[in-house]
């Protein structure tokens, strides 16, 4: 792609059609920035096997020595989870506030990765080559969430990260709308703002109201009680420490993200009560009445702390009937099909689940239609770009901004190249999704990821050849389906294809053997089993 210089684009390398791996790029005079680097859920539909998704960074890191930062709004993994699988990409430095920075730190301590991190002062505007940065307190469900305006010589944007109106935060600023009317009395030429909670009328509730309502169910909790949470949400692990003091609990930390969370906050002075946090080791002698477990995996992550609480295989903590698991989070759209099995073996075993369906025990981080109408009423912006939502939340988003008399809005797709001034999409640029799986980063079409689904949807028939040295079999080839075919119902049938095979790789040579093999066994099977099994073929030479 050719890129004018003298462009000030917007570039969302995710973060918009799906909730989630939030990556914005900004350009002007032949410099970017990037805000934030953030993870998302996988789609086991077309990623099976795997948990965490990352943006393709590929048009980036090709201009990465124009590249001069990476800035983050705050500390929530769909901001900062890539890092650690994606910075070795860019080498930049990574610009954070003080509690941002001690998370991040924290979190790619295990990568053995040397990542140059700058605390800033949110007070203090940010010069980054062509860019200056001035950082915008805003609510959020975590401290030191900043909205970013990005300021040019060719205008300014307010880029505002996750963010909502609340008067009472537990933790954290309020927002600041001073600035945010000084910053429109100053002339903004776009917002790119959150529409996760577009549809809510009214307020999106405030962070302080979840006390009184969470305490009264604890309250009448007899037993054991586990609240599944985001690791991050440090508002409401302050609100439930408080809880537990009062109701004569020590909370147990399940989880080592909430732990990161913890040492953060901790460290910052967010929290200061850290006797009153246990490891999971240490409540294997509590009574279950003084028992709060603080859980990650509220989005039911099968190898977080709450999917293995419900299958009973956590090591240092268990449930049992009457106990309590509270959920004090929303499902995220693509979650529920995982979320609901979590439920449905909780509540198989006699374990009370709540949620936010039948009692107050969450409120969302995000901006109400009532906040939205507050933000552009302030920064009178001329263009609106909704981001972070699925495509439904973003064009609602639009349709409310256009409502508000912004003059034009533009609900853009991955890789969308967007001229700020002109109010247009000029380009796209190819930009996709990897799937983190162990050390390697995988695509969908990847081999590995297309096998698993092959083996997911149709099985695999496995064939094993023992041959000697002129290539005549020695035996007759053994035959294996799983997920196809039953080794006992279905004997008679392998037999057969294993005789189909010793017919027709006589006479062969080995180069071509593996090809004709596959396609004989697809061709055997077409009408026997659904779909297409993966097929591998094993050569054994022996003497």
């Amino acid at each position: 792609m050719y890129v004018d210089d003298n462009k000030f684009l917007f570039l969302p390398l995710g973060g918009v059609g799906k909730i989630g791996m939030n990556v914005s790029l900004y350009h002007v005079h032949g410099k970017w920035i990037m805000i934030d680097l953030g993870a998302g859920f996988a789609d086991p539909d077309s990623m099976p096997g795997v948990d965490l998704v990352v943006a393709d960074i590929s048009f980036i890191r090709e201009r990465r020595k124009d590249l001069v930062g990476v800035v983050l709004t705050h500390a929530h993994e769909d901001h900062i989870g890539a890092i650690p699988y994606l910075w070795e990409d860019l080498r930049c430095p990574i610009y954070a506030t003080k509690f941002t920075a001690s998370f991040v730190r924290s979190k790619v301590e295990q990568f053995s990765l040397n990542i140059p991190i700058v605390e800033v002062d949110p007070g203090v505007p940010l010069e980054l080559g062509p860019f200056t940065l001035e950082f915008v307190s805003m609510t959020h469900s975590i401290p030191e969430m900043h909205s970013i305006a990005v300021r040019t010589d060719l205008g300014s944007v307010l880029h505002t990260g996750d963010w909502k109106l609340d008067t009472n935060p537990v933790i954290g600023s309020v927002s600041d709308l001073e600035k945010l009317k000084r910053l429109g009395d100053d002339g903004i030429l776009a917002v790119v703002s959150d529409s996760t909670n577009i549809f809510t009328e009214g307020t999106s509730g405030s962070e302080g109201s979840l006390h009184d309502s969470i305490l009264d169910i604890v309250k009448r909790c007899k037993n054991r009680v586990a609240i599944s949470l985001f690791a991050s949400n440090v508002a409401r692990i302050s609100t439930l420490s408080r809880i537990a003091k009062e109701t004569g609990r020590k909370v147990v930390v399940l989880g080592r993200s909430l732990s990161r969370a913890l040492g953060a906050a901790h460290e910052c002075g967010y929290l200061d009560d850290p006797e009153n946090f246990l490891d999971g080791r240490e409540n294997i002698n509590l009574p279950k009445e003084k028992v709060l477990y603080l859980c990650t995996g509220c989005q039911g992550e099968p190898m977080a702390a709450t999917a293995r609480l419900a299958s009973g295989s956590h090591p240092f903590a268990t449930l049992e009937s009457g106990d309590t698991v509270i959920f004090s989070s929303k499902i995220i759209p693509g979650n529920e099909r995982r979320i609901f099995r979590v439920f449905n073996k909780l509540v198989q075993q006699g374990v009370e689940v709540v949620t936010e369906f039948t009692e107050s025990v969450h409120v969302s981080g995000h901006p109400s239609r009532t906040d939205v109408r507050t933000l552009y009423s302030l920064l009178k912006p001329k263009l609106c770009l909704p981001v972070h939502g699925e495509y439904i939340h973003m064009y609602e988003h639009a349709r409310l901004a256009e409502e508000c008399g912004i003059e034009r809005c533009i609900v853009s797709s991955p890789g969308n190249v967007i001229d700020l001034v002109e109010r247009k999409v000029i380009d796209t640029v190819d930009c996709g999704v990897y799937g983190v799986d162990g050390e390697f980063l995988r695509s969908a079409d990847d081999s590995v990821i297309s096998a698993r689904r092959k083996m997911r949807d149709a099985g695999a028939v496995i064939v094993t050849l023992l041959m000697n040295r002129d290539h005549q079999l020695i035996r007759e080839p053994l035959v294996i389906a799983p997920g196809a075919l039953d080794s006992t119902e279905d004997h008679v049938l392998l037999s057969e294809v294993a005789r189909k095979i010793s017919a027709g790789v006589a006479g062969r040579r080995p180069k071509n053997i593996k090809g004709y093999i596959r396609n004989l066994v697809f061709a055997f099977l077409k009408d026997v089993v659904k779909g297409k099994p993966l097929v591998e073929v094993q050569l054994e030479y022996v003497n």
